[in-house]
């Protein structure tokens, strides 16, 4: 530890010796020495300001100032040039020798501070942010702050025109210093406050539309990200856009850089797919102005990639991480770190689609590049172990990888204040590895992953995490422990319903006593995930492990009584964050009779089946790796056409979810529950066929004959009927057949996009709506349904009367079925403001509204419906097969009131969705079960005289949601 001169306690007041002057003519040769200096340290050939020239000069300054005495002390002029000299070493990284000059030159300004106020400033600039770089954050951080508010005095008692540009900039530099380190602190509140005020100076020194002043409003943006102001974090962000777009050369980093960091903010707040658009752009102007082999550009690819990561998207994430390893070496070298990470990222993706020697090959050759004994290296094995270890398992490499969780497990625990999760997944895998008790490990780690989803406020989980809950499958295979594997499929269906319903969530924690319930109960967790960390580390080292277990035991029940008391005074919020915590006792009393449940869930390199019936459960894990299963949704999901469909790929899905273990476990049931999540949410399970099919036909045997079929996104196992509002007389709602969004053009054949499509910036995009494909059969739809209910019983809102107004005016909860004949539009990862919404007509002028019925405003209506039905949508309009095709609005009406949901996976012939609709309320109405009802009037259907009705694209789309 370095040591430090002391800097004398500084009062409030002006601090000069008496009669000091820093004109007196006495001293005017110290002067001259320092103009000299600064002359050659502001000199713009770079070479020369940082020249030997340059710190002899400063050092002459320090020599002559020490041979004057003022007052008894050496002239502050010598405490002038050892500042600069401090500075010098500070930008040439010589942090030590910078340190120890700043100090000295510090001391020996003390007494006459006010009459040198910015050489003062300029001294505790660097000292503090060296302190800071040395990895004193602390003590860098008191520095600055004694800086920054020497500087807010000094600005206000001499007032902005004695005050040049240069002093602005240094009193921004000063504040951003620390909020920077305010922020590696945790201070994220004090770090906003911090960047404001760099900012506000920055502007003032160099006008708002200035690059840098671009780039202070972008890091500000940053700082209200990590102080979880996520609203006014995206206005900045947008700001720093729009006047770089506006102002800033297109060459200058600050243009890039700030589309690259509202796409970061973008991405991190859950909108990955807006997001891709503005660092597609960033790229793009590096590759134009920087060229291919700037380190900018490879830090563009390898951060566009790391945004595709967690949407799965691990064949278009590859390349460009790959593209961006060979850019880092090409420019760094051989054993570039940059280089090592990005190929340890290429790693994660080949495990993750299923190529674990390759995985293995890029894991070690990123290790090797590393493998020196400092905290880099052992970053590196906390990225490379987690999936090096399960690769060597799969490849039957036991020894190898037993060696490999042993170095994990040492170099974590030799980690100071390692993270709970890190120390957990260490001890799962060594476990895993070494024969020891791998399911205790693992209920652990499952532990752990669930109070960090409760912490989550949009329930993402990172690759990390994923790659875990893999691990934790793995072991309830190898255990046969369906419990264990329950509670890691609970944790990923909860991931998936708390991101669908985001915004829907953050409607109902809009209450005031839910806000604080929420923020104590986080508290809470926080502090039990403190304790977990206390705990691994003590079973680690052996040390106070029982008092560390008493201290975890008693927070967890604490934590665990807060979050009892939310789930019983709000439970819808707890449902809308995925926060229900089956156990198999539960979930199996919940069964009907003849009545089984089925789980198919992707973890991370694997697809698990969990199948559950009164008797018990059963877990295992499909013959096929993730990667060629969700290609075998795709091939059927894109195949799908009136005449036909891949009934190879259709065939294979069946053969490798209905193995002979589930089958065995279905037994006699006659009714299934299914919980799909990832791309199993977009497959229509009723269509995969039992036996090969050559051709199709009437008596095919399709699951739907084996099965009635109820979808739903997760694990909520409540048996009782929800209250109705509906009278018992049936009477039907008709929404749809909207007016068309005007456009100037409109393509000739239009397609149907991804959710994110149609909104910008937050709002609806009118002119992307316009381009929707009509639906030109859902007029006769709507009518052919209210025909059967007869014209006293009926009410249609359509063309322009089927809009957010008209329905606002109507009183919902007298209908028994509603029915919603539009464009359903549902985001691959529902992001962010673009979430699940249903399209209406365009709104009159000033009405605030967007046409746009989204998920959170849905759940704010009162619905008394025993039916909602979405026909003719196109509710998996997501950007891959991995689309969730009902989880978002069909939750919201759940919130909202309604009983049974009966929606589409692609949009539906009139005629058919007519037929489907009507035959399945009216046998649910004489009493037979909703699931019942649907198969009957599905297998009705394809026995019908209707063109092409045996055809799944006819019959198949229909779904029914349940919780």
């Amino acid at each position: 530890m370095l040591a430090l001169a002391a800097v004398p306690s500084l009062p409030a007041d002006a601090q000069t010796v008496a009669g000091f002057s820093a004109t007196d003519p006495r001293h005017a040769h110290l002067r001259a020495l320092d103009q000299k200096a600064t002359t050659l340290f502001e000199n713009d050939d770079f070479a020369l300001s940082m020249s030997q020239k340059t710190r002899d000069a400063w050092a002459a300054l320090r020599d002559a100032g020490m041979k004057v005495r003022v007052a008894g002390h050496p002239h502050p002029m010598a405490g002038v040039g050892l500042i600069k000299l401090g500075s010098m070493d500070q930008i040439e990284g010589k942090n030590p020798s910078a340190l120890a000059n700043v100090d000295k030159g510090l001391a020996l300004i003390a007494p006459f501070r006010d009459a040198y106020p910015i050489p003062w400033l300029e001294g505790m600039s660097v000292k503090g942010y060296v302190q800071s770089m040395i990895g004193d954050v602390a003590a860098g951080a008191e520095t600055l702050a004694q800086a920054s508010a020497y500087a807010d005095g000094y600005f206000a008692r001499v007032g902005p025109k004695a005050l040049s540009e240069a002093d602005y900039m240094l009193k921004s530099n000063i504040a951003f210093s620390h909020a920077q380190a305010l922020s590696r602190l945790g201070r994220n509140g004090e770090a906003v406050d911090a960047q404001r005020a760099s900012l506000e100076a920055r502007t003032t020194s160099l006008g708002p539309n200035h690059p840098d002043t671009v780039a202070s409003t972008y890091t500000y943006a940053q700082m209200l990200y990590r102080a979880a102001r996520l609203v006014e974090a995206e206005k900045y962000a947008r700001l720093a856009v729009n006047t770089a777009t506006d102002h800033v050369d297109r060459k200058h980093p600050s243009y890039h850089r700030s589309l690259e960091m509202l796409g970061l903010l973008l991405a991190r707040t859950g909108r990955r797919v807006e997001s891709i658009d503005y660092m597609e752009r960033a790229i793009a102007i590096k590759r134009e102005t920087m060229g291919t082999k700037s380190l900018f550009y490879h830090f563009g690819l390898y951060n566009m990639a790391g945004v595709l990561l967690p949407m799965e998207r691990y064949s278009d994430a590859e390349p460009l991480f790959l593209e961006a390893e060979r850019g880092f070496r090409a420019v760094e070298g051989e054993n570039s770190p940059q280089s090592a990470r990005a190929l340890a990222f290429a790693a994660l993706a080949s495990a993750a689609s299923g190529r674990p020697d390759e995985a293995i090959e890029r894991a070690r050759t990123a290790m090797a590049r590393v493998r020196t004994p400092t905290a880099s290296d052992r970053d590196m094995g906390q990225r490379v172990y987690p999936l090096l270890v399960p690769a060597l398992i799969a490849t039957g490499q036991g020894d190898a990888a037993r060696v490999a969780a042993a170095d994990y497990l040492r170099e974590t625990r030799q980690i100071d204040n390692a993270p709970a999760f890190a120390l957990a997944n260490a001890a799962m895998l060594a476990a895993w590895a070494q024969g020891g008790d791998a399911v205790a490990a693992a209920r652990q780690m499952a532990g752990l992953l669930r109070e960090s989803q409760s912490l989550d406020d949009d329930g993402d989980l990172n690759e990390d995490q994923r790659a875990a809950l893999d691990t934790i499958l793995k072991i309830a295979v190898q255990a046969h422990d369906p419990a264990l594997a329950l509670d890691a499929m609970a944790i990923l269906a909860g991931s998936r319903i708390a991101q669908a319903n985001r915004l829907v969530a953050e409607r109902l924690v809009a209450d005031p006593a839910l806000a604080a319930r929420v923020r104590t109960l986080q508290d809470k967790l926080k502090a039990l995930a403190s304790a977990d960390s206390v705990l691994l580390k003590a079973l680690a080292t052996d040390k106070d492990v029982e008092a560390a277990r008493v201290a975890r035991a008693t927070v967890e029940s604490v934590a665990e009584a807060e979050r009892a008391a939310i789930a019983r005074d709000y439970p819808r919020w707890v449902e809308a964050r995925g926060g229900v915590r089956p156990d198999l006792a539960t979930l199996r009393a919940g069964l009907a009779q003849n009545e089984a449940l089925l789980a198919v869930m992707p973890a991370f390199d694997g697809v698990y089946l969990l199948a559950v019936n009164a008797d018990g459960a059963t877990v295992e894990r499909t013959g096929l790796a993730r990667a060629a299963m969700v290609a075998l949704v795709d091939r059927l999901r894109g195949a799908m056409t009136p005449n036909g469909f891949d009934r190879t790929a259709a065939h294979d899905l069946y053969t490798q979810i209905f193995t002979p273990t589930i089958l065995a476990r279905l037994g006699k049931a006659k009714a299934l529950r299914i919980v799909p999540t990832g791309a199993f949410a977009s497959l229509p399970f009723a269509m995969l066929p039992q036996r090969p099919v050559v051709a199709v036909g009437r008596d095919t045997p399709w699951l739907i004959r084996r099965f009635a079929i109820e979808v739903q996104p997760g694990f909520a196992t409540s048996t009782a009927a929800p209250q109705r509002i509906a009278m018992r007389n049936q009477s039907f709602l008709g929404v749809g057949a909207p007016d068309a969004f005007a456009a100037a053009t409109r393509p000739a054949a239009p397609v149907l996009l991804a959710a994110n499509h149609y909104f910008r910036g937050g709002t609806a995009d009118a002119t992307a709506l316009s381009q929707l494909p009509s639906l030109p059969g859902s007029l006769a739809e709507l009518r052919a349904v209210a025909d059967r209910f007869g014209t006293d019983r009926a009410t249609l809102l359509v063309g322009a009367q089927a809009s957010e107004a008209a329905l606002r005016g109507q009183d919902l909860a007298p209908y028994s079925v509603i029915l919603f004949a539009t464009h359903g539009l549902v985001s691959g990862q529902m992001e962010g403001v673009t979430e699940p919404a249903l399209v209406l007509s365009p709104p009159a002028p000033g009405t605030g509204d967007d046409g746009l019925l989204t998920a959170s405003e849905v759940a704010a209506m009162r619905i008394g419906a025993d039916w909602v039905i979405l026909s003719a949508c196109n509710t998996a309009a997501g950007d891959s097969a991995q689309a969730p095709a009902y989880s978002g609005l069909a939750q919201a009406f759940r919130y909202a009131g309604a009983g049974s949901l009966l929606v589409s996976h692609w949009p539906v012939r009139d005629d058919a969705s007519a037929f489907v609709t009507l035959e399945t309320v009216k046998a649910a109405n004489a009493g037979t079960p909703r699931a019942v009802a649907l198969q009957k009037a599905m297998l009705k259907l394809m026995r019908s005289d209707r063109p092409d009705a045996a055809q799944p694209y006819i019959w198949a789309p229909f779904i029914l949601v349940g919780r």
